[in-house]
């Protein structure tokens, strides 16, 4: 059974939130990510900013905030941060 990631826009064009059924981070807390080196504070972090066209996330509870690069299309990306998405969620 594939794991269902419901995808929402932003006020930002370059902006998509991907939210998951459980909490990633517990509610109240974050993690936002721009840099390989904060990555490593969470595997979903580190996963997500490997992707190619992210330029930086936000985990919050069980949502992640994705900002693309600007010269990229979310037709590209989207679906390349869906797959990293899965493949970092426990269990999967």
């Amino acid at each position: 059974m594939s794991i269902k990631i419901k995808v929402t826009t932003t006020r930002s064009e370059g902006t998509l939130m991907f939210a998951v059924k459980d909490a990633l981070v517990p509610y109240g807390k974050s993690i936002p990510v721009s840099q390989p080196g904060v990555a490593r504070l969470h595997p979903m972090a580190e996963v997500l900013l490997a992707v190619p066209g992210v330029d930086s996330a936000w985990i919050m509870g069980n949502e992640i905030q994705v900002t693309k690069k600007v010269d990229e299309k979310w037709a590209t990306v989207k679906s390349r941060v869906i797959e990293a998405i899965r493949k970092a969620l426990p269990g999967s």
